[in-house]
């Protein structure tokens, strides 16, 4: 009768860690899903900023960008080719390809958040820029950006990067 008992207990101890874990299942495949996204987004956009800023691969606009991409820098136009066009406008393409040195990458579900330094270039200062990319079907569907100069004599002597 004893065994009888302790086979009862360990069953329901069984069944309500099944029906526990069960109520779980569904939140944890999806914080799963969530994570593997963002790992594929992150990886997209750190490929396509490489391609297109560090090798000038204007072609990679194509490959990465979404025809009808939604760009909130307000000196550009909407759309791939705009972003095409400004490149080619500065002479991108015939830059010497570099490893992008990116400061930090941050990324969640749809989101990608990049900062790199673009070093000084004759007149222009050494920047650090803060891009942000939406992505949507495999493509970088919008982009946010913040730019801002290092300044020669800064009052706060951290970098900012």
């Amino acid at each position: 009768m004893l065994l009888k008992s302790f086979a009862v207990a360990a069953f329901a101890a069984v069944a309500l860690t099944a029906v526990a874990h069960a109520g779980t299942s569904k939140p944890a495949r999806e914080a799963v899903q969530q994570h593997e996204l963002t790992q594929k987004n992150k990886a997209l956009v750190l490929k396509a900023y490489q391609a297109l800023f560090g090798d000038h691969d204007l072609t990679a606009l194509d490959r990465y960008w979404a025809e009808n991409y939604i760009q909130h820098n307000p000196t550009m136009t909407d759309g791939r080719d705009s972003v095409k066009q400004l490149l080619e406008s500065l002479g991108v393409a015939h830059w010497p390809k570099q490893k992008v040195d990116l400061k930090r990458v941050i990324a969640e579900g749809d989101l990608v958040m990049t900062e790199v330094v673009q070093p000084k270039q004759g007149q222009s200062p050494e920047t650090v820029i803060v891009d942000i990319f939406r992505v949507e079907n495999g493509k970088i569907a919008e982009h946010w950006d913040v730019m801002q100069p290092v300044p020669a004599n800064p009052t706060n002597k951290r970098p900012m990067y």
